[in-house]
């Protein structure tokens, strides 16, 4: 850090526009084009000006700061700290279509906080220091203590069967205006199963998985549980290199798609099994739960 704020001083001279103009930025005018955050650091700014007959001085302008508002921001936040008589006040300047007032108020509780803590182990490392209160650390604690105890040795896919078997008609799925219920996902599951045994998929067998959210997802997750093998995700979103690689590097036995992101994947050799063909392909296939010996574990790395 100091090293990039004593090059920056070496250019202090460059005119802001030749500097814009060398770089060639997108401009917008809703913001800055070189940086959005500022910090500004005064340390003992001149109080007092005296001229001959006139005499001024600086004072205390709003809330506490030296700065007079303007009703305008020039960057989306700005933290400026300055030094006068031993002792820093701070002021933060900000865009209120971006920030309320809560959320800055927030990170200067934040930002005291870790000055606090540098101020009294001034050799702790960054990463030991702490953004969150004590109560705040509390809240989030209590906000993830969701532990709870459930039968270990249990599957994922048998667990959901105990499911079916107490609540077969309750809504299990809702996406939009479709619904599923346990029973029926259960169905639409093992058909899928029995449909993945017939091509190879069971223990140790990877099916490559590259499905927007959609009640298919769902069927088709619980459906390679149920055939014993394991899912492998593929994010449409992801560039066409990563997808080539990652299916280069887990060579899925069968690939589930939806159609129209065929396009954008790269090419597959093995099995492609569009969901949109899920009704026709599995309506032959038998709705029991197919025997197939899994238990929990971790997959080999």
């Amino acid at each position: 850090m100091r090293q990039t704020t004593l090059d920056a001083f070496a250019h202090q001279h460059l005119p802001l526009e030749k500097l814009l103009d060398e770089l060639n930025l997108d401009r917008d005018l809703s913001r800055f084009p070189l940086f959005q955050v500022a910090f500004v650091l005064l340390q003992d700014p001149m109080r007092q000006i005296d001229v001959p007959g006139y005499s001024f001085s600086i004072v205390k302008a709003y809330e506490g700061s030296y700065q007079i508002p303007t009703g305008a921001t020039k960057y989306d936040l700005t933290l400026e700290m300055t030094e006068v008589e031993g002792v820093l006040a701070a002021s933060i300047e900000y865009s209120t279509d971006l920030f309320d007032k809560s959320t800055i108020l927030r990170m200067l509780d934040h930002y005291q906080l870790v000055l606090d803590q540098v101020a009294a182990h001034p050799k702790a490392r960054l990463s030991e220091l702490s953004l969150l209160s004590e109560s705040e650390r509390q809240q989030l604690l209590q906000w993830n203590a969701t532990a709870t105890d459930y039968p270990r040795q249990a599957t994922v896919q048998r667990l959901f069967e105990r499911q079916v078997e107490q609540l077969p008609d309750a809504i299990a799925v809702s996406f939009g205006e479709r619904a599923l219920s346990y029973a029926e996902l259960n169905r639409r599951a093992n058909q899928l199963a029995h449909y993945l045994r017939s091509h190879g998929v069971g223990p140790d067998v990877l099916v490559g998985l590259c499905v927007e959210r959609s009640p298919e997802l769902i069927v088709a997750l619980l459906g390679i549980l149920k055939a014993g093998g394991a899912y492998a995700p593929l994010d449409p979103s992801y560039p066409a290199e990563r997808l080539a690689w990652m299916l280069e590097d887990i060579r899925p036995a069968l690939l589930i798609v939806d159609r129209h992101l065929l396009a954008s994947l790269p090419p597959f050799a093995g099995t492609v099994l569009c969901i949109d063909q899920f009704a026709d392909l599995l309506a032959d296939q038998p709705p029991a739960i197919p025997s197939i010996s899994s238990a929990p574990g971790t997959w080999p790395m």
